[in-house]
């Protein structure tokens, strides 16, 4: 899984997946007068990295956090590592600003994504998945997780030569991260399944709303809940 993630991360800095939701995000942001984030199931921090460096949220202090973090050198000045473990469905998260969670939510189940609204709604709650239940999608990470992976191996950052040995050598990662990616498109959902079951859940006075942006060969899936009195 590690693997993945220095993966993922290195595409979403070099390709600005995720540069189609940065003024959304702004936008919100400066809705709820929010210099604060905190972001849940970091991984190795891709996306908050590339968008802390985006003009107009380069003033914002990310916090990320991880179940099992992995604290790296981060070259941003407004990004830095909570050190200890955070559980997204704990009671305690760190930070007082809204909670973002970048490629993560389809990691829980139905309840679960309730309950995260319940829990963080008031607070702000922005969500950004990149995958989609859809046959492109499913190509597409078919293809980025197998002929990808073996032309940008060696160029991933930080170079690791366990990485090679495991991807040409001896090909485990041609067989585990394949199967990750593509379990992960299908435990994704559509924006308005999502939308729709988070809209149920959310606490009164959250208001619960959603879409997709991006090119078509890369669409966002984005839900922001946030406190009404705020929009």
């Amino acid at each position: 899984q590690g693997g993945e993630a220095q993966r993922c991360g290195w595409l979403v800095d070099r390709f600005g997946v995720y540069a189609s939701v940065s003024e959304g995000l702004r936008s919100v942001l400066q809705e709820l007068n929010a210099t604060e984030v905190t972001d849940l199931g970091s991984g190795q921090g891709g996306p908050v990295r590339y968008l802390s460096r985006r003009s107009g949220l380069s003033h914002v202090n990310f916090l990320l956090t991880d179940l099992y973090p992995a604290p790296l050198e981060l070259p941003e000045a407004m990004v830095r590592w909570h050190p200890e473990p955070v559980d997204a469905l704990g009671k305690e998260v760190p930070g007082a600003g809204p909670i973002t969670l970048f490629n993560a939510f389809h990691h829980f189940g139905p309840e679960e994504q309730a309950r995260l609204v319940r829990m963080h709604g008031q607070r702000g709650l922005f969500i950004y998945e990149v995958l989609q239940p859809t046959v492109l999608t499913f190509l597409k990470i078919l293809f980025t997780t197998t002929v990808g992976q073996l032309l940008v191996a060696p160029f991933v950052r930080p170079f690791r030569w366990e990485r090679l040995f495991l991807t040409y050598l001896l090909p485990i990662n041609l067989l585990t991260i394949p199967w990750d990616g593509l379990v992960s498109v299908l435990r994704s959902e559509p924006y308005d399944v999502l939308v729709e079951r988070l809209r149920a859940s959310a606490p009164k006075g959250v208001s619960v709303k959603g879409g997709t942006a991006g090119p078509w060969w890369a669409p966002v899936t984005w839900i922001h809940c946030q406190p009404i009195t705020a929009a």
